[in-house]
């Protein structure tokens, strides 16, 4: 069994071409996993030190997730564990692809608009979330 790491507030960050007071996708890089979070999950009572529920996370191996800015890089994210799905509202989903067939594994799902998206993609170009 694999242990995940948690992951606090403070951990993440976002694309520098993100608004400062905007909602984002927030992305976090450790132990060999890396978390995709969408800060509009955020309370009130969010500080830097929060740790952030798995039920609030998409989590990827680092592998997985260099996998996809590889594919985005080269205009083809479709075969990449993390999808990126386009609602009939204009609104993005971001889900972790799986074949786990564990009827009690939680599908977790993060709603972005096309201008988070797009913050989000020139950060993979620019190589923002490589990791360090």
């Amino acid at each position: 069994m694999t242990l995940l790491p948690t992951f606090t507030v403070g951990e993440f960050r976002k694309a520098a071409r993100s608004s400062p007071n905007q909602n984002c996708v927030r992305i976090a890089r450790k132990q060999g996993w890396t978390a995709v979070w969408d800060d509009k999950r955020s309370t009130d009572a969010t500080t830097a030190a929060t740790t952030l529920p798995d039920s609030e996370l998409l989590l990827l191996t680092d592998a997985q997730f260099d996998s996809y800015q590889a594919a985005v890089r080269a205009g083809d994210s479709g075969r990449s564990p993390l999808n990126v799905t386009r609602r009939t509202d204009g609104m993005y989903i971001f889900r972790i692809m799986t074949t786990s067939s564990d009827a009690a594994h939680t599908e977790v799902e993060l709603v972005f608009d096309q201008d988070e998206l797009d913050a989000f993609h020139d950060g993979v170009f620019n190589h923002e979330f490589d990791h360090a």
